[in-house]
């Protein structure tokens, strides 16, 4: 059978609101894409002061305002087309960019799916000029009255193409990462000063900065004090590049790595090269799974490096990546080194604890060893055999079937004897503690065989489920002296966004001013030894929050591992066995709060099995 053959498609130009639409794929993703490329606009243009307003998160409404040099009347049109741009004529003005944009493709991209208004006026001009544009067409062009610069007005985003409004988040989100945006450009230019205002009420303001205690005042204003007092600045020169800024102590870090800006000739960029040298400056002086703070500024020859990569100019790639690696390695890896961050530290013993464990583990104050922070230059080889079948971890019913068989007595029942003149008391389900295993797993002996316990696992449980009784329960305590905590901008935000979370899991924080946030009060069982620093680790969480309930909030279970004993605390028999008997009376008691098991029980049968008895 003869398949019908159709006419091949003709290829056909696209008109000019169309190909924008396409194009506003790559550059116009959101209002923070729009607002980025409105601010280089803006500092192209020279502006010494912008200000920004929103309306609904930037989707409603987003102006940005400047005095920069304006746009001549003549020239209004022509900036709504593709490819035209003041910044550069030539291939060789390309290899020497300094500007922010070079391409003129945002301006188009943006009128192409929005609702968008420019006034602009030069500075010799007697008046100004008016273009008014929807959906690419331009609808007026007129002269109007302005100061000396120029605004740009975008409403109603995504209104002639719904389907990319759908995949906008809400406002509040919204305007998240708008504030993330405003706060990479501020670091980059520091002598400009920037306003965000939503509906009319002022949200940030960062005051020019021309001095170096102005800058820092800045920095901190988006990092935190903290991190200002935690940092170096540093000002490094070496084969035609410089480094400068403020690079944070590996001491002071945190959850997540959002408080980490670079910026290459003025630009914020990512770059797989910086951030391999960042991560092994780092190396060895930074606990796992935690991240350094850092603003940091490299300098080069235009020529060196490629900002023409991607399309919203986030990357660039460099001639001799290699020689920018090792300078950026070397030179941050010396610095965090004559700190003291590379010094290897010995354990040794302290005085005894002035306070009791985490948060109400009924445990005498005992000594401790302080673990070396670094890594051991012990080679210990582990044994490569099968242990399939031989270790289970319970369920949580397994366990709670055995502590319904016994009853646990008291602590004080047994501190007055030694372990060897213990017996092995069948009420007790998780047995006696003879041993602890690198300051990380109990080992105790019950009628079964051998129980290991995970240390900081197990205390974790023990708290979260103390942690839900007493948020229902409301048993707070409240501080004579509220203590204060310093954040950064972004902490503020999500302070702002989940105050009811952070108030069913039994805090109460107020806003006590610009970057300063007051606890008033915790539940009474939680014993944290740094308020200050909980809050600050509390907001800087990743996981989704939970919306106020008692047992979905990530708050409680994350306040309850923070407070748990870690792993590398020392533990005597007393506390081993007090941490014992009161996991035996802990509801779900066989996992932690991650879902990971917090006991593991070996029989007598398994223990001859792994030595090939009674074969």
């Amino acid at each position: 059978m003869n398949k019908s053959v159709t006419s091949p498609p003709r290829v056909r130009r696209l008109d000019a609101t169309l190909a924008n639409q396409i194009a506003a794929g790559e550059v116009v993703e959101r209002p923070a894409s729009i607002l980025k490329e409105l601010l280089e606009n803006s500092l192209d243009a020279q502006a010494t002061r912008i200000t920004i307003q929103l309306q609904g998160g930037g989707m409603d409404l987003l102006s940005v305002e400047d005095n920069g040099t304006g746009i001549l009347p003549e020239d209004l049109p022509l900036a709504l087309e593709r490819h035209a741009t003041s910044k550069v004529a030539s291939w060789e003005d390309l290899q020497a960019i300094q500007t922010m944009g070079f391409r003129g493709e945002a301006l188009p991209a943006i009128a192409s799916v929005a609702r968008m208004e420019i006034l602009s006026r030069t500075h010799d001009a007697g008046q100004g000029a008016r273009l008014q544009v929807h959906g690419g067409e331009v609808l007026a062009s007129e002269p109007a009255a302005r100061a000396p610069g120029t605004t740009v007005q975008v409403a109603d985003l995504f209104y002639n193409v719904p389907a990319r409004r759908k995949f906008l988040r809400s406002a509040a989100a919204e305007l998240t990462r708008i504030q993330k945006v405003l706060r990479q450009i501020a670091l980059a230019n520091f002598p400009v000063a920037f306003q965000l205002l939503q509906n009319r009420r002022s949200l940030v303001q960062y005051p020019a900065a021309t001095d170096a205690e102005a800058c820092s005042a800045r920095v901190a204003s988006i990092l935190g004090e903290g991190f200002l007092a935690n940092a170096l600045y540093l000002e490094q020169s070496d084969q035609g590049m410089s480094l400068r800024g403020w690079l944070g102590l590996p001491t002071y870090n945190r959850a997540r790595g959002d408080e980490q800006y670079f910026f290459v000739n003025g630009r914020p960029v990512r770059d797989p090269v910086l951030t391999h040298a960042l991560r092994a400056a780092y190396q060895d002086v930074l606990f796992q799974d935690r991240h350094p703070l850092f603003v940091l500024y490299l300098d080069m020859p235009a020529e060196q490096v490629d900002v023409n990569v991607h399309p919203a100019k986030a990357e660039v790639r460099f001639r001799d990546s290699r020689a920018v690696h090792d300078f950026l390695f070397h030179t941050l890896r010396r610095i965090i080194a004559e700190q003291g961050g590379d010094k290897p530290q010995i354990s040794v013993p302290v005085q005894p604890a002035m306070r009791p464990l985490g948060l109400a583990l009924d445990i005498p104050a005992a000594g401790a060893v302080r673990p070396p922070s670094g890594p051991s230059s012990a080679y210990v080889p582990s044994f490569q055999q099968d242990l399939s079948g031989v270790a289970e971890a319970r369920t949580a019913a397994y366990w709670e079937q055995m502590v319904a068989a016994g009853t646990s007595r008291p602590v004080e029942s047994y501190l007055d004897h030694s372990p060897q003149e213990q017996s092995l008391a069948p009420e007790y389900p998780l047995g006696q503690a003879v041993a602890q295993i690198h300051a990380r797993f109990i080992v105790a002996q019950n009628q079964e065989g051998m129980i290991l316990v995970d240390q900081h696992a197990a205390h974790e449980r023990i708290l979260y489920e103390k942690m839900k009784k007493d948020c229902q329960l409301d048993d707070k305590q409240q501080f004579v002296i509220p203590e204060y905590v310093h954040v950064t901008a972004a902490q503020m935000t999500c302070f702002e966004e989940q105050q009811e979370a952070l108030r069913a899991a039994g805090l109460d924080i107020s806003v006590a001013g610009p970057g300063t946030l007051a606890i008033h009060g915790a539940l009474r069982s939680l014993d944290a030894r740094n308020f200050a620093q909980l809050v600050a680790e509390l907001l800087d969480m990743e996981k989704p929050w939970g919306q106020g309930d008692v047992e979905g909030n990530p708050a409680l279970a994350e306040m309850a591992c923070r407070a748990a004993i870690k792993t590398s605390r020392r533990l005597n028999l007393d506390e081993m066995n007090s941490l014992l008997r009161q996991l035996e009376v802990t509801p779900r008691f066989g996992q932690c709060n991650h879902g990971r098991p917090t006991v593991v029980q070996f029989s007598l049968a398994d223990l001859d099995r792994l030595f090939l008895r009674g074969r």
